[in-house]
This record gives structure tokens, C-alpha cells and sequence, in this order.
């Protein structure tokens, strides 16, 4: 009997160290967002590497909404490493020409990874929750902590793992407004 609890527990263990910790790590609009490409970058904080497309998505709150946009909610697809950055763009063409390089994803205009800066912006958890959340859902952004108009929002280097509320504490913002180093 011990050894089967002792078999359970290291099992439990194990999974325990290997689930992938999916958080938001950057957005922007650059002020020239016509012709650049906004994005969104993800990171993996976890020990092991996660399949997006098995159900995990990106939604975005407008204008104050108390509801997420339903156009907005978009399926993720690829696969981002332990360790690794995912980026989700709005125009993989603008984004290469702008940064050199391609999005891992890009899931066009009207989505998360086009916020005008005042939105409110999540990861969602394959079971349909809330996994990691920049802003306030349903507050507009202009004004307050999580605005980053003409500008970006970076998560701090102390805020290490996602939550399902936001803490204006674990982000740097820049924006119009004068927040950070400006737009």
C-alpha cells in the first residue's frame, strides 16, 4: 500500500512540474500602426512544450464592453516551446517588413493582436477559462494603467506566471498619454 501511495504521489508529482505556464508578455501599437504590424507575444514559462491548437485562444474586450467581442475570439494554432516565444500579429506582411522576421501567428485584423490600445486582452485556457489577463474586462483603457495607445504594454520581469487578474503592478506601459517613456 505505501508503495502505491509513494507511486501516486510521484506521478502527481511529475505532471505537476511538466503543465506549460502560457502567459502575455508584450502588446503594442506602434504609432504608425498603418504601417507596421501590431502584435501580441506569448511565452511559455513552463517545463514542457504546449500545442495551442488543442483549444487555447485569444480574446478581446472593446470600448468598455463587459463582454469580449465575439469576432475577436480567435483559435491559436502551432506550438510554443518550453522557454519559447509565440507572437500573434494582425498583418504577417507589415509584420515582417517592420521586425525582419515572421509572426507565429497571424490572425488579421479586429482581433487581439489589432487593439487600438484602450482594450482589454486574455489567453484562454482549453476548458474556456481565463488562463492570463491584461486589463480590466469591461473598463476602456483610455486613462488608466492598462492603456498603452501609440505605445506598448511589457510584463514586468518580477510578474513571472500567468493570472486571471490583472495587476497593474506586473507591467511596464508606454502610451500617448505621457504613462512609461512615452509613445
Amino acid at each position: 500500500m505505501l508503495n502505491i501511495i509513494k507511486t501516486i504521489f510521484i506521478m502527481l508529482s511529475a505532471s505537476t512540474l511538466m503543465f506549460a505556464d502560457i502567459l502575455i508578455t508584450e502588446i503594442t501599437d506602434p504609432q504608425n500602426s498603418s504601417d507596421t504590424g501590431r502584435y501580441v507575444e506569448l511565452y511559455n514559462n513552463g517545463d514542457s512544450d504546449e500545442d495551442l491548437s488543442v483549444g487555447w485562444k485569444i480574446q478581446r474586450w472593446t470600448n468598455g464592453n463587459a463582454d469580449p467581442t465575439a469576432s475577436t475570439i480567435k483559435d491559436l494554432t502551432g506550438t510554443i516551446e518550453s522557454g519559447g516565444f509565440y507572437i500573434i500579429c494582425n498583418n504577417a506582411d507589415k509584420f515582417n517588413t517592420t521586425y525582419g522576421f515572421t509572426c507565429d501567428q497571424d490572425i488579421g485584423t479586429g482581433g487581439a493582436a489589432d487593439s487600438n490600445g484602450d482594450d482589454n486582452i486574455a489567453i484562454l485556457h482549453p476548458s474556456g477559462a481565463i488562463y492570463d489577463m491584461f486589463g480590466v474586462a469591461g473598463e476602456d483603457g483610455t486613462g488608466t494603467g492598462h492603456e498603452f495607445e501609440d505605445g506598448r504594454a511589457e510584463r514586468a520581469a518580477s510578474n513571472t506566471s500567468s493570472s486571471d487578474v490583472w495587476d497593474e503592478a506586473g507591467w511596464n506601459i508606454d502610451n500617448d498619454s505621457g504613462g512609461g517613456n512615452g509613445n
